[in-house]
């Protein structure tokens, strides 16, 4: 009876053993993918576009080709706000070096909106992307936002 007891825990803790691998192999490849869980870790401008589109339904993902397309940026060559800390030191240092735009656009509508912000007379080298998605009541809003 006892050999029995013993067998049936060896069993079970090696099976126990066996699924936490295999769902350690499975996360730790899983999550290789890309370099960040989410845009913001982001070290490089290297797949966040494909996060974003991969996480959006074909409308949305059709929306920000759109949107890109409207400011005559090639999604090819974004450049992605997430991997630099540039507007948290000019904030620290009090620097107005950047101005700013804020698209707007939803999936029931589809109609892209746009207000400047903080217009500086000095320009980044190179216009800078933030991208942020939120959907309520069903509906899913993008805002773009450009440094430049």
């Amino acid at each position: 009876m006892l050999f029995l007891f013993i067998s049936c825990v060896i069993l079970v803790m090696r099976n126990l053993i066996l699924t936490y691998m295999f769902f350690t192999v499975v996360n730790f490849y899983g999550q290789k993918k890309y370099d960040f869980d989410i845009p913001f870790r982001a070290k490089s401008n290297e797949g966040v576009y494909e996060w974003y589109i991969e996480q959006l339904d074909d409308t949305c993902d059709s929306l920000v080709n759109e949107l890109f397309r409207s400011i005559g940026v090639s999604t090819d060559s974004i450049q992605w706000m997430y991997p630099t800390n540039l507007l948290d030191v000019c904030h620290e240092k009090g620097w107005d070096y950047y101005s700013q735009k804020i698209y707007f656009v939803n999936d029931r509508d589809k109609k892209i909106e746009y207000i400047v912000k903080n217009v500086s007379e000095n320009k980044l080298p190179h216009s800078l992307f933030k991208l942020s998605y939120f959907t309520k009541d069903g509906v899913t809003k993008l805002v773009l936002v450009e440094y430049f």
